[in-house]
């Protein structure tokens, strides 16, 4: 009988195949019965683990690179491994030197991929950050897309003149022309891309009687500028980018304290309010205006 949290030697964090259990000695009767009773679990291709395993990309990927030790563990996968913020859209991506059938949730991709852009996972490879993050650039929905360029753009882990290099020397990569906008974005600022999401919003639902990026020390006394503005009721309408910076929270809540003793209300919202919720800020900056512009009228 196979002990439940029994693996093979040559397990790479808990993650094993067949092959490596009949190496350590079991018989493919054994291996079966382990399977059938539950005791281990399938992960991905032919690589297996114990039940009690919680697993993770990271297994998924050391699955995959089990499976294909000619691999390099790439896009969303690459992607969920190192933290980034994508979907799983339930598929074990690799790329692969020559072509072969997808195997279940594992999915080839016949992409070439340098010695410098990846790094060892198990006995295969998997994309650098950098490297996963200029792929999936051209292959994200302009959502998701915007999301990653703020991500990484607020935590500096891609630089203009390294997304510049790279589209210089693939020039004909299928989504540059995705990748070129997000270089744009780079060079523009993450936080910019967030503003024009507001102000979008708010064209698009007819609001009117706001300014953008507005200086408000004439107006309040106070030496800083609003995303959106409506002067008519004093109100303010800011926006955190995708991921506020820590260094800024403080200074922001100064900020936003000063205008309140001022006299101006403050709403503000995230990337998610903005492309999760776009109605609900609508609604939400809709009403205030109407709350705040019967308060003026009611006022002697």
């Amino acid at each position: 009988m196979v002990d439940r949290a029994w693996v093979p030697e040559g397990a790479v964090g808990g993650v094993f195949t067949a092959r490596q259990a009949y190496a350590a000695g079991l018989t493919r009767s054994q291996v079966r019965h382990a399977l059938g009773s539950g005791r281990w679990q399938r992960v991905t291709g032919a690589a297996l683990a114990a039940a009690q395993l919680g697993l993770t990309a990271r297994h998924r990927a050391i699955g995959a690179t089990l499976t294909w030790p000619d691999c390099t563990v790439a896009l969303r996968t690459a992607a969920l491994v190192h933290g980034l913020p994508i979907s799983d859209d339930g598929k074990v991506h690799v790329f692969v030197p020559s072509r072969r059938p997808p195997r279940g949730a594992l999915t080839p991709h016949l992409v070439p991929v340098g010695a410098r852009e990846r790094s060892p996972l198990g006995p295969g490879h998997l994309t650098t950050r950098s490297r996963t993050v200029i792929d999936l650039l051209g292959r994200c929905d302009e959502v998701e897309g915007d999301r990653l360029v703020a991500w990484v753009a607020s935590r500096d882990l891609l630089s203009v003149p390294e997304l510049e290099a790279w589209l210089g020397a693939h020039p004909g990569a299928v989504g540059n022309v995705r990748r070129r906008i997000a270089l744009e974005r780079l060079r523009s600022g993450a936080v910019n891309v967030a503003e024009e999401k507001l102000h979008d919003l708010l064209r698009g639902a007819g609001v009117v009687g706001w300014e953008a990026n507005a200086a408000l020390f004439a107006s309040t006394g106070v030496a800083a500028r609003a995303d959106v503005w409506f002067p008519s009721v004093r109100l303010v309408v800011e926006v955190d980018g995708w991921a506020a910076h820590r260094d800024r929270f403080q200074a922001d809540r100064t900020r936003q304290n000063a205008l309140l003793a001022a006299g101006c209300t403050v709403l503000r919202y995230t990337w998610d309010d903005l492309t999760l919720r776009p109605d609900h800020v609508v609604r939400e900056i809709t009403a205030m205006l109407r709350s705040l512009e019967h308060r003026h009228r009611a006022q002697p």
